[in-house]
């Protein structure tokens, strides 16, 4: 598998993935995105800027996740280890609900971490809210550190910030 730029052309396919990833989240009562989010707007972006990613298997995205360095206000009230500014922040992480269940997510994250190292980064940062255990139990198993809880504005569930040192 390969991780590899999204192009504009991808766009319908990538929506499509992340709609049945929300309605799959939504029936576990995991409501971290919501029917809008992410939207076309978002992930027009998101390619425009060269940060959205995919997981290739044989041709086909079996995963999908945005790297760059930005994040939200709520991730200055984290206890972050690495203080160096030098850190990539994972956003919009999905398995394509074809691939779940094969190892997809372990790939991807080796691959982010991958992609960390080759680039320069120091650490890498993400969150998940606390209701996705799936989420939480991968970045547990793949050696991320718990560094906090925090709320998104208009949410009623905890998020839990994650690091992990690259060195």
């Amino acid at each position: 598998m390969q991780l590899v730029h999204a192009h504009e052309e991808q766009l319908a396919e990538i929506m499509e993935i992340y709609r049945n990833v929300v309605q799959m989240m939504n029936k576990q009562g995991i409501y971290q995105w919501a029917e809008d989010y992410p939207n076309e707007d978002v992930l027009k972006n998101d390619i425009a800027k060269g940060n959205l990613y995919t997981l290739l298997d044989e041709g086909q995205i079996a995963a999908i996740v945005a790297l760059d360095q930005e994040f939200e206000p709520e991730y200055e009230q984290i206890p972050w280890q690495d203080q160096s500014g030098r850190f990539l922040v994972v956003h919009r992480l999905c398995v394509n609900p074809d691939n779940q269940g094969k190892g997809v997510s372990r790939i991807l994250m080796q691959e982010i971490e991958r992609f960390a190292r080759e680039h320069g980064y120091a650490s890498i940062r993400l969150d998940t809210q606390m209701a996705n255990e799936k989420a939480m139990r991968l970045y547990d198993v793949n050696g991320f550190e718990q560094r906090g809880t925090f709320h998104f504005p208009g949410s009623d569930k905890p998020h839990m910030a994650y690091e992990k040192l690259i060195g």
